[in-house]
């Protein structure tokens, strides 16, 4: 039987590993108030009399632009000269309540910048057959105590160090391999702008309970349409932000799970071939309750093609096998192209 289109996970590690950590889900989200820095006003002091002594010489605070300037030329230099992602992270601690919400988006922008570009060297290091076989002999979860157990210096050290740069392990088809841990970022929520709030929100979602493993779908459909929505939405509440792109992606990826199912948990029946009804209800409940979405829509025209083809999304072929329909196809051939429409990107 040919396998249904949408995304699978595959046999091959890296592949794997690239599919768990794009994990790019992603509940409604609130706005963060931004850090207050200026100082409220005080009365006018009286005058001094002619005996008091003139005060003496202050130098005055820095400026809120200045102190921004050096706090990002800081952590700048730091990354510049590959800091560690522990040592970034105490960074921001110590120094992004003292900066503008404009320039803490920076910050974290700027980290997880370098999460990206470190993420793929963490998952190489992790395929070491050593560090492997001394993580097989650890119970789930793998917290700073359980890694504290591995015997081998270097394995522990290495284990111990992506903990502390703010990675996570998880586990898939008996590998164990790390993920950046993106809710550790919400801790940042009152620093930054509304925009890096919910954008963060969305990877946290993610990281904290991923959308599917080993090809099949992990929470629920019902969440599943959540997350979509929640996508969409920051998309459509921060047009101008610098993550709308990223977002952008990740709603597509929701869509199509959502809209297509995945090969170990698939939309139809196995047998028919058929919708299952299950489905067809959320369809009905996202285009009933979120009318004006891009993915209601999406969800109301993938309905309308249902009905022409008597709910089938494939038939049988000659051979008992799967055969695409002409309207379900060509509804899934232009579904991007469709929902960056009514995105308007």
């Amino acid at each position: 039987m040919n396998t249904m289109i949408g995304k699978t996970l595959g046999s091959n590690r890296k592949l794997l590993l690239v599919a768990m950590a794009s994990a790019l889900a992603l509940g409604s989200l609130t706005a963060c108030a931004n850090n207050d820095n200026n100082g409220a006003g005080s009365s006018a002091p009286s005058s001094p009399s002619a005996s008091a002594s003139a005060p003496e010489a202050t130098t005055p605070a820095p400026s809120q632009d200045s102190q921004d300037a050096e706090i990002a030329a800081a952590f700048k230099k730091k990354i510049e000269a590959q800091a560690t992602l522990a040592d970034l992270n105490a960074a921001l601690d110590a120094d992004i309540a003292k900066v503008s919400a404009e320039t803490a988006d920076e910050l974290l922008r700027q980290l997880l910048a370098v999460y990206e570009t470190d993420l793929p060297k963490q998952q190489t290091a992790f395929e070491a057959d050593a560090l492997q076989q001394q993580l097989q002999k650890l119970d789930w979860t793998f917290t700073e105590e359980q890694l504290n157990k591995i015997e081998d210096e270097a394995s522990r050290k290495m284990a111990l160090d992506a903990l502390a740069g703010g990675y996570k392990l998880e586990t898939a088809e008996g590998f164990v391999f790390p993920v950046v841990d993106y809710g550790k970022l919400k801790r940042f929520d009152a620093n930054v702008s509304p925009a890096m709030k919910d954008y963060i929100a969305l990877l946290a979602a993610e990281s904290d309970n991923k959308t599917a493993a080993d090809g099949g779908l992990v929470i629920s459909w019902d969440e599943l349409a959540s997350r979509t929505l929640a996508a969409e939405q920051y998309v459509t509440n921060y047009p101008d932000s610098p993550e709308k792109e990223a977002a952008t992606t990740l709603y597509l990826r929701y869509l199509t799970n959502l809209l297509y199912g995945l090969d170990n948990t698939p939309i139809f029946d196995y047998n028919t071939y058929k919708i299952l009804p299950e489905i067809t209800d959320l369809y009905k409940k996202i285009a009933s309750e979120h009318p004006d979405t891009a993915t209601a829509k999406l969800a109301q025209q993938f309905l309308d093609v249902l009905d022409k083809t008597d709910g089938y999304v494939f038939r049988k072929g000659d051979d008992g096998g799967q055969t695409n329909l002409p309207e379900v196809q060509q509804f899934r051939d232009g579904l991007e192209a469709q929902a960056r429409s009514l995105l308007g990107s």
